[in-house]
């Protein structure tokens, strides 16, 4: 249960201390198993930064690719600044199984999005989010629902990846997909640093077992 959280990572300016905007700029990340092998490789890109109304708009868009760098499927979502937090569509909730999925038959997308704060500290709280997905395929709605709660701040901690080094927030967050009948149950750990964004994050099934590992590998400003 891999979410693809929102993964920009770019220069700072004013609108957001940890997801500023910057059009052109790129992130990439290494998708790692519970065995600490590679899955795949996602991309994200700034392809476009509006900045004539209130608020600052930012298109996202994200490119998966298998382990033998095939690319299987692109996407787009939008995120907002207001100087005071930042706002990024429930469509950056979408893991790699349910972006194969869309390429097939018609699709509904709802949720609720994410907001991150300019500031935060360890103790804080943060607003639920979610994604509702239904696909129409030979008249049978297959329905995904991924809810993400007990979103909070935990303390600090310093890492190292491929990128650099990183002083970091570390969030966690509880999480509960719903495919059909099924039912899977887990939670992740991000750390998010200033300036930069999400470093690394590591998604645990019900038990508390790892399963897998999203690492920042490298991006450009």
């Amino acid at each position: 249960m891999a979410l693809l959280l929102p993964l920009a990572i770019f220069g700072q300016n004013s609108c957001s201390k940890y997801y500023p905007f910057k059009e052109g700029s790129v992130s990439t990340y290494e998708m790692l198993n519970k065995k600490g092998k590679t899955d795949g490789t996602i991309s994200y890109t700034i392809s476009n930064v509006d900045d004539s109304g209130s608020s600052t708009t930012a298109t996202v868009t994200s490119e998966l690719f298998d382990k033998k760098g095939k690319s299987v499927m692109s996407s787009e979502y939008e995120m907002d600044c207001n100087g005071t937090s930042v706002t990024i569509n429930f469509k950056s909730l979408m893991n790699a199984d349910m972006m194969k999925q869309l390429q097939n038959g018609e699709v509904e997308i709802t949720g609720t999005n994410i907001e991150i704060p300019n500031e935060l500290e360890p103790g804080q709280t943060l607003p639920d989010s979610g994604i509702n997905i239904t696909i129409k395929m030979g008249g049978i709605n297959m329905k995904m629902n991924t809810q993400v709660t007990g979103r909070k701040v935990v303390g600090t901690e310093t890492v190292t990846t491929a990128a650099g080094t990183f002083d970091c927030v570390v969030i966690t967050q509880d999480t509960e997909a719903k495919v059909m009948i099924a039912n899977t149950r887990g939670s992740q750990k991000t750390w998010l640093a200033e300036g930069v964004g999400v470093v690394k994050t590591e998604s645990y099934n019900a038990n508390g077992n790892l399963q897998n590992t999203t690492v920042l590998t490298a991006f450009s400003q």
